[in-house]
């Protein structure tokens, strides 16, 4: 009776904070990074609606960071080809919050396919409206919304043995904002040649189109990765972010490329080493999932919404075992990240600007570096257990790596 009293508590409080963080909050806002990059110029002058261009962030960012391409576009295509509906509305704030609910769409699905994964729905529902991270990405309705829905999808398409529709899924994310191509190596190392060639098959076709209407020449992204694409600002909760802030950033851009080289390896190595291990691809999956997150030149808080793909794994893994030390430092890790309390109430209370603080210590790194702890520690006993359990041929593997 007092456990359904506490998830009944737990579901209250969740609710509350996504009527705060995740509607009233988005709601008010009219600022973020899908501003400065919606619409193109190019786009927006293709649509006729270039009113819908003129003055707004996404110009602002055209003039400062343009390097000389005055028909430059930022993250992926296939943002503006979902987004391109937007141009339709009279005024750019009136897309903007329809823009919203088309993610509120999109993270209620997301959920559907995480509960689905973990079978288990209200530790969904409790975990994702009180993630932090998720709410950031909500408030400045960022692409890594949809590229989350698509990798839970790839996710659980790959362990029902559906490698196309894995393969498309995950083609799809890497034209959204790139990241998730690092997804495609591993599917060779997993010789799932048929999810790879859906993969191409989607990134190609839109790659071309891409060119002829856009032109990659002309992507802010690419072109801040040619320049180095490090920063030295708060938000960033990278590897390289925590050296540079430590340093400076004139000093520490050597020292983070070291850092990043260094990560990238022992990334690697882990992976060939695991290859062709059975009953851990969940496992790989979340990993490849933090190196997506900590291992690039910059990143955002609202990357951190990735991270509730190891995180939804290892509580499928762990909820009917025995508290261990993994246990324990996944739940750190977890209240590190998602951040459960709102920080508008936190300041409230305080009189501080704890959120500011809060990136300026670096919790959402020290969290997600706990966190790529559990994981190499689960791979290691999972491989363990493996190695004992080989004389009995009998033993299923794991639920949330197995076929179903």
């Amino acid at each position: 009776m007092r456990r359904k009293l506490l998830w009944a508590a737990a579901l209250l409080y969740s609710l509350a904070h996504f009527a705060v963080t995740g509607l009233r909050q988005p709601l008010q806002n009219f600022y973020g990074d899908f501003l400065a990059s919606f619409p193109p110029r190019k786009l927006a002058m293709l649509a006729g609606r270039l009113d819908l261009w003129t003055g707004t962030l996404a110009q602002q960012w055209t003039h400062m960071w343009s390097w000389g391409h005055p028909d430059i576009w930022y993250y992926g295509p296939l943002e503006h080809l979902i987004a391109a509906p937007l141009l339709a509305f009279p005024s750019l704030r009136s897309a903007y919050v329809a823009w919203l609910f088309v993610n509120l769409i999109f993270v209620a699905i997301t959920m559907a396919i995480a509960a689905k994964v973990v079978d288990d729905t209200l530790v969904v529902i409790v975990a994702f409206l009180n993630f932090n991270p998720l709410y950031e990405a909500l408030t400045q309705r960022t692409i890594e919304i949809f590229e989350l829905l698509l990798l839970f999808a790839a996710y659980a398409l790959y362990r029902r043995g559906r490698d196309g529709a894995c393969g498309a899924a995950i083609g799809a994310a890497a034209m959204a904002k790139f990241l998730p191509v690092i997804y495609l190596p591993w599917l060779v190392l997993k010789r799932k040649w048929r999810a790879l060639i859906a993969a191409i098959a989607v990134i190609v076709p839109v790659a071309i189109a891409t060119q002829l209407l856009l032109g990659w020449q002309n992507n802010g992204t690419l072109l801040q990765a040619k320049h180095g694409g490090f920063t030295n600002s708060d938000l960033n909760q990278s590897l390289s972010g925590v050296i540079v802030r430590i340093a400076g950033l004139g000093r520490a851009e050597t020292a983070s490329r070291v850092a990043i080289v260094i990560g990238l390896i022992a990334f690697c190595a882990l992976m060939l080493r695991v290859r062709n291990r059975e009953g851990t691809a969940d496992l790989e999956f979340g990993l490849i999932a933090m190196a997506m997150v900590l291992l690039p030149p910059h990143n955002q808080n609202y990357y951190f919404s990735f991270l509730l793909l190891p995180y939804a794994f290892l509580y499928a893994r762990h909820r009917d075992q025995p508290w261990s030390w993994r246990t324990t430092l996944l739940a750190i890790s977890f209240v590190l990240v998602a951040a459960p309390i709102p920080f508008s109430i936190v300041q409230r209370l305080t009189g501080l600007d704890t959120f500011s603080l809060y990136l300026r210590a670096a919790i959402p790194f020290v969290g997600a570096t706990l966190l790529v702890v559990v994981l190499v520690a689960e791979i290691g006993m999972s491989h363990a257990v493996l190695t004992a359990e080989q004389p009995c041929p009998s033993k299923k593997p794991s639920r949330i790596s197995a076929l179903s």
